[in-house]
């Protein structure tokens, strides 16, 4: 069964025109933009909950 469904991937890849596809140059800044708030955010959230998760894993992993 699997073996039938790469095969047919693989055919119906094989088949594919051209998509004639257009990515205006806003895309780009758009996807930085996602990307740098990603990050962004993560740090803040760290700078925010930083003590509370060390201290959440500090008595996790304590011999006590």
């Amino acid at each position: 069964m699997l073996r039938r469904i790469v095969i047919t991937v693989v055919i119906l890849l094989g088949l594919t025109h051209n998509a004639h596809a257009y990515l205006d140059p806003g895309t780009g800044s758009y996807l930085l933009q996602i990307f740098l708030a990603t990050i962004f955010g993560a740090m803040f959230s760290l700078k925010l909950f930083g003590k509370k998760i060390m201290d959440f894993f500090r008595n996790l992993f304590s011999r006590e």
